[in-house]
């Protein structure tokens, strides 16, 4: 579904709040046993035909925003739906952070169809649609504005929208989580920046896994590949890539297994794992190396020790991690999901029987 979000002030309020809330991404569990309907991770993507997935957008950018949904037990009739919040002037609690609203998340899309209530509706569906409204450009010449004023907010220029996702299924059951919508002035922004002010903020672009590895050590992750990302059947040696872009799997072996995710190589594609510069009171003190963060999820098995960082302590190795898992006996699902603490956010879910 595709929706252009064009009624004044909404989206702008709603960004507004979220500067002044200072929302974390979050998800409502952290359990890595799936056993229920859970929403495991939610991705922004902006496609400029440039080739690149990227995370954050500006006025007129079409965003797609994908759910990662699982459902082991199949529940039936499940519906995804995306919700924002305005603020409160009087500084009272608006319904997205009320715990009260919030033991009971559906009621924030009844309260959509009330213009008085605060709450927007943006779409229904795992995958979804929109686009950046004119409206939002006053608050994005703003941050340019205050980095033109205070060299400590030179690599800051971006807003952080928040999005709630309510999944409820037909069993009644309903599960939440939250995701934080980047918004910047990207195409003034970056080290061509005629505006010196603006050569410090690095547009942010979505990590991406390349494969899941059995490795021959921890010192890297290369080894035996269980299944590795494509674009065309080429990609899979004639076999037939999926839609979700997933070579065949091979198959996943019993007993203990270490296992990683690799990351693409950032000789090719620099944007996989970005350097991006950190300000303090004097301006840009110098950069910093994105370390993508992968969580693991599995519908079945038994998950071992996990390590953030192998051993070898190279950039491009520490981050990647490394997780131990034991196979159960029948089918089973794997997921992995990526983040670079930037908002960033990618995954691989893949089926094994």
């Amino acid at each position: 579904m595709k929706r252009a979000i064009w009624a004044p002030g909404f989206i702008v309020a709603a960004i507004v709040w979220a500067g002044a809330a200072g929302c974390e991404s979050g998800f409502d569990r952290n359990d890595q046993i799936v056993n229920s309907l859970r929403i495991l991770g939610a991705a922004a993507h902006i496609d400029n035909g440039d080739g690149v997935d990227w995370a954050d957008a500006e006025v007129g950018d079409t965003i797609t925003l994908r759910a990662l949904l699982a459902n082991p037990t199949a529940v039936p009739n499940v519906t995804v739906t995306w919700v924002t919040c305005l603020p409160s002037l009087d500084n009272t609690l608006t319904p997205c952070s009320d715990e009260q609203v919030l033991r009971k998340p559906a009621d924030l899309i009844m309260m959509a169809s009330d213009p008085t209530k605060g709450v927007i509706e943006l779409g229904v569906g795992e995958t979804i649609q929109y686009t950046v409204p004119q409206e939002v450009q006053p608050l994005l010449d703003a941050l340019v504005a205050r980095a033109d004023q205070n060299v400590n907010a030179e690599c800051a220029l971006y807003i952080e929208a928040p999005l709630l996702i309510i999944a409820q299924g037909g069993d009644g059951s309903v599960v939440t989580a939250l995701k934080n919508l980047r918004l910047s002035p990207w195409s003034q922004t970056g080290p061509g920046a005629t505006d010196p002010a603006l050569q410090y903020y690095i547009r942010n672009a979505n990590p991406a896994i390349a494969a899941l590895n059995i490795p021959n050590d921890r010192s890297a992750c290369a080894g035996q590949t269980l299944v590795s990302a494509c674009q065309t059947d080429a990609d899979c040696g004639g076999a037939t890539c999926s839609p979700d872009g997933w070579c065949p799997p091979a198959p996943f072996p019993g007993g203990p297994q270490t296992i990683c995710a690799q990351l693409p190589d950032t000789t090719a594609n620099p944007n996989e794992v970005q350097t991006y510069y950190y300000c303090g009171l004097d301006g840009a003190d110098g950069t910093e190396k994105e370390q993508p963060n992968i969580t693991w999820y599995e519908t079945a098995g038994s998950q071992g020790s996990i390590s953030n960082s192998n051993p070898a302590g190279t950039p491009d190795l520490t981050s990647r991690t490394f997780e131990t898992f034991t196979r159960p006996p029948g089918p089973f699902t794997l997921y992995g999901v990526v983040r670079d603490g930037r908002d960033g956010e990618n995954w691989v879910a893949q089926d094994f029987q």
